[in-house]
């Protein structure tokens, strides 16, 4: 009778890629410097990694856990009106260590090398810096920031993820190997800004995202 298949239950995964982030802005305060500005940002383009340790459970479920990065971005393009040839573009960057947690659900049996799952998670994200022209009162000025307690950002914040886990079975049959694409969408739930005292309009970034990378088996 033929062996039956090794069932690996842990695995390493090490994803990378690009995202678009937006925001949502809350009532901007009166006492803002440059409060009109915020509302003419646009969606730019981020990154996001991470690396997490898989553990399968029982039936279809699986939990991961680990370390990763999540760069969120806006961009604002202003044409002065006193210097008519002068025009602005700026790239706001919001950098996270992150702390992910996934639960994923499988959506059927594999088929031949490919198996999809749902995705669902939540993060803790710890801000390391960036650059914002936000409390600039042309909006042409940028101010890089980091994460200190003199920050305007609160030092820490949540997000929520949804997404699919998309994998392809690389090599054959006793290969530990996956192939691994996870589009995925991420919102901030709480505020970024530490107080509305402080002038700055209440920001809520979300992103779509679209990891790749490979899994390893352990064990």
């Amino acid at each position: 009778m033929p062996a039956a298949p090794v069932v690996r239950r842990w695995s390493l995964l090490a994803l990378v890629g690009p995202t678009l982030s937006y925001r949502l802005l809350g009532p901007i305060p009166a006492s803002a410097t440059g409060a009109g500005f915020a509302q003419y940002e646009r969606p730019a383009a981020g990154l996001g990694a991470q690396v997490q340790l898989r553990r399968v459970l029982s039936g279809r479920w699986a939990l991961a856990m680990g370390l990763g990065y999540q760069e969120y971005a806006t961009r604002l393009a202003l044409q002065l009106r006193a210097q008519a040839d002068s025009a602005v573009h700026q790239r706001d960057t919001y950098r996270l260590l992150t702390l992910p947690v996934q639960l994923s659900y499988a959506l059927g049996v594999p088929r031949g090398r490919l198996a999809t799952a749902l995705l669902l998670g939540a993060e803790l994200g710890w801000y390391q810096g960036g650059r914002s022209t936000e409390g600039s009162d042309c909006g042409c000025q940028q101010q890089g920031y980091s994460s200190a307690a003199s920050s305007p950002y609160r030092p820490w914040s949540v997000a929520f993820s949804l997404g699919l886990d998309l994998r392809y079975h690389v090599g054959g049959p006793a290969s530990r190997w996956q192939w691994l694409v996870q589009p995925t969408g991420r919102y901030v739930l709480s505020p970024f800004v530490r107080s509305q005292a402080l002038g700055y309009a209440r920001r809520q970034p979300f992103s779509l995202g679209l990891l790749t990378g490979f899994s390893w088996d352990l064990r």
